[in-house]
């Protein structure tokens, strides 16, 4: 693929997964307060099971062109899921003194995306057997 179509097909996965996760973290703000990062921790649940169902459909099952792979794994789920987002909020626990706090959402958002992202895989090859 040349520039161009990678850029594009990249934007605009990206566009869609970060107003999601913008939207997701204001849904959680409201509706669980902003006393812990719950919004970040949802997004990265959310977007590593997609993940984990995204490689199984477009990469093994329906081998969807470049793409649909740029768009959809790089773009959507990694705009979507937030490291940058976790050190920070991490940091600034740390920084307050917050440290038994931090602790818990590096260990929550690292276990739960890894698993997330885990039965993902697991559950689109049930469902979707060769």
């Amino acid at each position: 693929m040349t520039l161009l179509p990678t850029v594009l097909a990249i934007g605009t996965g990206a566009t869609i997964g970060a107003t999601m996760r913008y939207y997701l973290t204001q849904f959680m703000n409201a509706t669980m307060g902003s006393a812990f990062p719950y919004g970040t921790l949802s997004a990265n649940i959310i977007g590593s099971f997609l993940a984990g169902i995204l490689v199984v459909i477009v990469i093994e099952k329906a081998a969807l062109s470049e793409v649909y792979r740029l768009m959809l794994l790089i773009g959507l789920t990694g705009s979507l899921t937030t490291m940058s987002t976790l050190s920070w909020e991490s940091v600034e626990m740390i920084s307050l003194g917050h440290y038994g706090q931090a602790a818990i959402n590096i260990l929550l958002n690292v276990f739960l995306s890894l698993t997330a992202a885990g039965v993902g895989v697991a559950l689109t090859r049930y469902f979707l057997p060769n």
